[in-house]
Formats: structure tokens, C-alpha cells, sequence
């Protein structure tokens, strides 16, 4: 009878120590944000505004759930040059601050204050998730910084 209730305890012990089945096992790069592909720019008196909408989705359409920041991207155009290649380099984070909240902020925005007058620039924004991973590149915007 001993015997008999440890097999039981053991049994009981391994079938409540399984995890369970929490969903279908997805490839990783399934889980990257939809590519974001409606940057704008715009210039004005306090410098360049980006503007874009928040991506909602990963690419296999599942639920976008740990979206943490917002890379910004910019080169600056040779005007000698303009074809020239030219690498982007990160110009900031945009952190995603309402993980928590039921409504979510649908329109991102930020100014870059730290262009030059007649200088060319091209930008691009790339979703980044919690564990730090980067989605696509959006689309690409250019502006010529007026006088």
C-alpha cells in the first residue's frame, strides 16, 4: 500500500509539474514588428519633426505586446555628392511609455533640433522590442533644413 501511494505522489508530482502547452512555437522572425511605413518629415524654426504611427502587429499578424522604444536613423547629404554613400547613424530612442495603459499612444513624434541651415538629411525609424531586437527600417523621408 506504501508503494502504492508514492507511485501515486510521483505521478501527481509529474503531471502537475509540466508547464502545459502556452501556443504554438513561432519562428523568431515571425515575432518582429510590422515595418513602420509612414514616416513624415517636416522642417520648421525649431528643426526637423518625424512623425509615424505606432506598429500594432508583428509581422505574422499576431498582437504587438512588448514594444519598448523607437530608433531614429540619420545621415546627412553631401551636397558635392549627393549619391554618394552614406551611412545612417542612430541618432536617438523614443522610449514606448505605455505599456500599462489600456489606450495606447497611436501617433509618435519627435524633433530633431540639432541640424544645420541647407543641409540635407535623410531619416528612417526602426521598432525596438523589450529584449532589444530592431524591426525593419521604415520608410525613408528627406529634407533640406531651410535658412
Amino acid at each position: 500500500m506504501r508503494q502504492f501511494a508514492l507511485l501515486v505522489v510521483l505521478c501527481l508530482a509529474f503531471w502537475s509539474g509540466a508547464c502545459g502547452k502556452k501556443g504554438d512555437p513561432r519562428a523568431p522572425e515571425l515575432t518582429t514588428p510590422k515595418v513602420i511605413q509612414n514616416l513624415s518629415a517636416r522642417t520648421g524654426a525649431d528643426g526637423v519633426t518625424l512623425t509615424w504611427s505606432r506598429p500594432t502587429q508583428y509581422i505574422d499578424g499576431k498582437e504587438l505586446k512588448d514594444l519598448a522604444s523607437f530608433v531614429i536613423f540619420r545621415k546627412e547629404l553631401s551636397p558635392a555628392c549627393p549619391d554618394c554613400p552614406v551611412p545612417y547613424r542612430q541618432l536617438t530612442t523614443v522610449s514606448v511609455e505605455d505599456h500599462e495603459r489600456f489606450i495606447k499612444q497611436k501617433q509618435y513624434r519627435f524633433v530633431d533640433q540639432e541640424v544645420r541651415p541647407q543641409a540635407v538629411y535623410r531619416y528612417r525609424v526602426s521598432s525596438q522590442l523589450s529584449d532589444g531586437s530592431l524591426g525593419g527600417p521604415s520608410n525613408e523621408v528627406e529634407v533640406k533644413r531651410g535658412q
